[in-house]
């Protein structure tokens, strides 16, 4: 009877313990809550001369107990119920860290424009408790915060004028990463090449180590920002928050290959037959060296040994516009979703997702679509030098059209990828789709339904457009506190009224 009883305990355990797992995995990307972010101001402010007024250029962090939203609008702190602590102006943040949130670049085409700031992207760095963010002003601006405060000081310098230069001015597109042993910063550099991407234009990347970073919100300029030219354009820093990272293991960026022709041929090509392209930067100290064995063109089927996805501009038409219901004159332009736009690391897999547009003849084990087409990529890079595809996804669907796409990994490996889709029938809307840990290999479920759009977005531009987005990312932030919780920051439609752009904040 004993011996009865003890395999009965036995087994009451085991399912007690697969009904906890089960909770846990159904918890996993589960929308826990959404709440409104910032929104647009308005035709009539647009109409002054504020640059990228059109458009939200939304990113977020969380840091356990608060949320930053930062437009190129606003900086805004919420608790975690999404009760707004705080809102200023992000160029007053910029000027209290010391520089300019206008931009010195003589080229800007309308004199009417205040060109800037814009594009600005936040982190928080949990190794050294310090808020993060990029942004365009002067030049390339890199912010710190004093403390883990947000609401506190701010200290903040231009990385590519450090040294001697030159300084990232003309519309850097910056991109922003971090890990246990440094922030990585990389930006647009007129006039430098990389072989995989197009001509005239590459990327220079930073590595700053982390006590540098950390001392930038004390007035200390780093000493170190190991600056590496011709880097692939559109590189992307990855986020890795592995708190056991060894010095010596690689920080990891990633990016697509483009074709040399036609002309912008990254975002404009039809069927190309890409590549995904994986640099590393190892520390030696404060120093240390990118590609030490050499940078990685790695094709994108399951194993890496044929290409298995084509690139196409995103839809439709010569614009890149998606349609939106209730307003059929105006689309939405998603072109600038044809490039990675966040890079997760979780353990020795690197996490992206790329948008494209449909592939309509020719495309082989692809299939045929009508709509935007999303890539999720899961590359094994446990050989820090030799990556290979481990699994692969292409999302794709009728009634969607996903674009602006970010992925997350959560404390346990499950991934979450977030976009946003318009339709004839639909307006901008936020979508999720999932890959569990428990999934079959290369599977992503969904979508579901974050928020739901509930009247067209007119902020027409000149081009005959609406402009949305964050050109140079949508982050995906993990929360530091709880790790089975994800955070990020989208934009969608609930407003008619010109130029009142809405965003959300999600935590899933």
């Amino acid at each position: 009877m004993s011996g009865l009883r003890h395999v009965q305990n036995q087994r009451a355990a085991i399912m007690a313990l697969c009904f906890l797992l089960a909770a846990e995995w159904a918890k996993a990307q589960t929308i826990v809550h959404s709440f409104d972010g910032d929104r647009g101001p308005g035709l009539a402010a647009c109409e002054s001369g504020i640059t990228h007024c059109d458009r939200p250029e939304m990113s977020v962090a969380a840091n356990g107990t608060q949320v930053v939203q930062v437009t190129w609008q606003n900086f805004r702190i919420y608790d975690y119920n999404g009760h707004l602590v705080q809102s200023t102006p992000l160029s007053q943040i910029i000027r209290k860290a010391g520089l300019n949130p206008v931009s010195s670049n003589p080229n800007v085409p309308n004199p009417r424009t205040t060109p800037g700031p814009y594009e600005p992207q936040i982190v928080y760095d949990e190794f050294i408790n310090r808020w993060i963010m990029t942004v365009t002003g002067q030049s390339d601006s890199l912010l710190v915060s004093a403390s883990s405060n947000p609401a506190g000081a701010w200290g903040g310098v231009y990385p590519s004028c450090l040294e001697g230069g030159p300084c990232l001015s003309y519309d850097p597109g910056i991109h922003l990463g971090y890990d246990k042993n440094g922030v990585y910063v990389c930006g647009a550099h007129l006039g430098d090449d990389n072989p995989h991407t197009i001509p005239e234009v590459a990327y220079d990347c930073f590595a700053i180590p982390s006590p540098e970073v950390e001392a930038i919100a004390k007035g200390t300029p780093p000493a170190h920002v190991n600056r590496r030219h011709n880097m692939p354009l559109d590189i992307m820093p990855a986020i890795d928050h592995n708190g056991s990272k060894q010095p010596s293991a690689a920080a990891l960026f990633a990016a697509k290959t483009c074709g040399r022709t036609p002309r912008g041929a990254c975002q404009n090509a039809i069927n190309y037959p890409f590549n995904w392209l994986v640099e590393t930067f190892t520390w030696n100290g404060s120093s240390g060296t990118y590609n030490a064995g050499g940078e990685q063109e790695i094709k994108t089927d399951v194993g890496s040994t044929r290409n298995k996805w084509l690139y196409s501009k995103p839809c439709c038409g010569e614009i890149a516009t998606i349609p939106q219901a209730g307003n059929n004159a105006i689309g939405l332009r998603v072109a600038e979703s044809h490039r990675l736009l966040n890079l997760v690391q979780f353990g020795s897999h690197l996490h992206g997702v790329v948008g494209s547009g449909p592939c309509t003849s020719g495309c082989g084990s692809q299939g045929e679509d009508t709509n935007n087409v999303l890539f999720w990529v899961d590359l094994d890079c446990s050989k820090t030098n030799a990556c290979v595809v481990s699994q692969t996804a292409k999302i794709a669907g009728a009634s969607f059209s996903p674009s602006f796409p970010t992925v997350g990994v959560d404390y346990a490996g499950n991934v979450g990828i977030v976009a946003v889709s318009s339709s004839t029938s639909t307006d901008l809307s936020i979508l999720l789709w999932t890959h569990r840990t428990t999934d079959p290999p290369n599977i992503v479920t969904g979508p579901t339904t974050i928020v739901s759009g509930t009247q067209p977005f007119t902020c027409l531009n000149t081009r005959n457009m609406a402009t949305i987005g964050n050109a140079v990312g949508v982050m995906t932030a993990l929360d530091p506190q709880d790790g089975s919780k994800l955070w990020t920051s989208e934009q969608w439609s609930n407003d008619a009224t010109r130029c009142v752009w809405n965003t959300r904040i999600v935590e899933y």
